[in-house]
């Protein structure tokens, strides 16, 4: 009789353990439950795991739950998991949204601040789609920008800093008319510059006179 109640006891107590992950190996862990005792290699529970799947591997040494049916620790999940000495909370307030990474990036969003930030230390951020719409009434480049191919404004931009374009510029009123472009400043030409078919640095003049007299216009 001792020993059957000792045995349910002992099955009660694995229903749920809390313990550190100890090995990480594909999508199994283990788990350090105790001094003496590491459970097998484990499940861990993930948000979604269908046509829409999802993927965080847990960290050694990460504090979570092991739910066993039965008290079986061999068909034991791993449920994650619980903030601890190692491995403390990121963030105090209550109206953040964060993921912080081991590199030191951090995705945020603040829902009582409006605001979304992505922090990354070095490295890339890519975006792979057939279109990318912003409808931000304003967007602000505090680096350099580079475009590889076609750049298409449709309305007035204000650029701040220098810009290189290595392919040409190809500039057209709007559909009320208008100036194509207007430069505040000095325009310098390696080459030429033709206005309609008269080149400036080659066009020769019309009515030419000897003496303190002008010449006439440029002549294509």
């Amino acid at each position: 009789m001792n020993a059957d109640l000792s045995e349910i006891l002992r099955l009660l107590q694995n229903l749920i353990r809390l313990g550190t992950i100890a090995e990480v190996d594909g999508v199994k862990a283990r788990v350090k439950l105790g001094p003496k005792l590491t459970t097998q290699w484990l499940n861990w529970i993930t948000p979604r795991a269908g046509s829409t799947r999802t993927w965080s591997s847990p960290t050694v040494g990460e504090q979570v739950v092991v739910l066993s049916p039965g008290g079986d620790l061999t068909r034991g999940t791993i449920m994650p998991a619980l903030y601890s000495e190692e491995f403390d909370t990121p963030e105090s307030s209550h109206t953040v949204h964060t993921t912080h990474y081991p590199d030191g990036a951090v995705v945020q969003y603040d829902h009582a601040a409006h605001a979304l930030t992505a922090t990354l230390p070095g490295g890339t951020a890519t975006v792979t789609a057939d279109k990318v719409t912003s409808n931000a009434p304003s967007t602000i480049c505090t680096g350099d920008l580079t475009v590889m191919k076609n750049l298409i404004v449709m309305q007035s931009t204000t650029i701040q800093g220098a810009t290189t374009l290595n392919g040409g510029v190809n500039a057209k009123a709007g559909a009320a008319g208008g100036v194509a472009m207007a430069v505040q400043g000095t325009i310098k030409a390696t080459v030429d510059v033709l206005a309609g078919a008269i080149s400036l640095a080659k066009h020769p003049h019309g009515n030419v006179k000897a003496g303190g007299d002008q010449s006439g216009g440029p002549l294509p």
